[in-house]
């Protein structure tokens, strides 16, 4: 099989790119048409002639409580001149993915855990197959304000679905949540889309559309629940690339300890070290030897896009508060009349 697929196959578009597979994803991908840059499906023979039990992992990320091996495991397998190897990504004992420049090959290992397939296709293994491409592809949620993308920079648990999900209760569409892949070229910075879908605790589900218990289930060890987001859904989708105006990276105050909405300029090198912490795939871009070419694309980012620290109470209550405080800051920083790395008035330096 070549990166080529049949006509008949369905295409959707997500993270810049044009994916032709015959699986019979569960989430809300966008239809596409026309050739492909992407062709997943299912390894069959092409994968079975690889025996990883005795070959050592470039990357291993530390077990799960209670786990003996690494959730991911990246492999960089010697080609053998039939186009066969490169870069295979292990989910434990679950699922192998098998990546090439123009496909994506899977092959499951515990068929009781089908579902995992595209959970971890869209999350780790698209991340890693973009980084492998050039693009860095960051924790963040992020949605659109006029035609520019304000995401929110950070990892698990620390909010950023709820901010996005605030934003687009106030009109403004999702652009992605929980991977941001970027752009980085002369022309500047801009973050490409995700899927029209988002992944909501239930008490996130409760607040924002008041019901959780009939969605779908993300994952059955968790609670998370799947939000459709459309017409009729919750929200509107922004399906095309869109420059960054302004990354927020929120910080949550713990319980008693205020009730104030505070914004403040990030300078570019603790931008730079928050956006490699951010990462989708961490410590695994310098062991696979892809540092250098993101240390110039995040330093670009750093340089370039309005970084900004955004502290707040964990109070559901308070989200329109924060949201307000959110826009009224990317007003003035997208404002002629505003330096758009500090946020402060130019007018009065002149």
């Amino acid at each position: 099989m070549n990166g080529n697929a049949p006509e008949h196959w369905p295409r959707y578009r997500l993270y810049g790119v044009t994916l032709a597979s015959d699986f019979p994803f569960a989430n809300r991908l966008p239809p596409a048409s026309g050739p492909c840059d992407l062709v997943f499906s299912g390894g069959s023979e092409e994968t079975h002639g690889f025996d990883l039990e005795n070959v050592k992992p470039a990357y291993a990320s530390p077990p799960r409580p209670g786990r003996s091996k690494p959730l991911l495991s990246i492999y960089r397998l010697e080609d053998d001149g039939s186009g066969h190897g490169q870069l295979v990504t292990r989910i434990e004992d679950i699922v192998e993915y098998y990546l090439y420049p123009d496909r994506i090959l899977y092959r499951l290992l515990e068929p009781s855990c089908a579902y995992l397939v595209e959970i971890q296709l869209l999350g780790h293994v698209f991340a890693i197959w973009l980084e492998s491409r050039g693009v860095p592809a960051v924790h963040a949620s992020a949605v659109v304000v006029g035609e520019r993308a304000v995401a929110f920079l950070a990892g698990n648990k620390a909010g950023k679905s709820s901010l996005a999900a605030s934003l687009m209760q106030a009109g403004c569409p999702l652009l992605t949540d929980d991977i941001l892949p970027l752009d980085c070229t002369g022309e500047g910075v801009k973050g490409r889309p995700g899927y029209p879908q988002m992944r909501l605790w239930p008490d996130q589900a409760e607040h924002f559309l008041g019901h959780h218990r009939e969605l779908e289930i993300v994952h059955p060890a968790y609670s998370k629940r799947w939000v459709a987001v459309d017409a009729d859904g919750f929200g509107t989708f922004w399906d095309r690339p869109a420059p960054l105006g302004c990354l927020y990276l929120p910080e949550m105050r713990a319980d008693g300890v205020g009730s104030t909405i505070e914004i403040e300029p990030v300078p570019p090198r603790e931008a730079f070290a928050h956006l490699l912490r951010c990462s989708f795939i961490g410590a695994a871009a310098e062991i696979l030897g892809w540092q250098s070419s993101r240390f110039r694309a995040v330093a670009q980012v750093a340089n370039a896009v309005a970084v900004r620290r955004l502290r707040y109470p964990p109070k559901r209550d308070l989200l329109a508060e924060v949201r307000q405080a959110v826009l009224a800051d990317f007003a003035a920083l997208v404002s002629p009349r505003h330096n758009p790395r500090t946020g402060e008035d130019r007018s009065a330096v002149e």
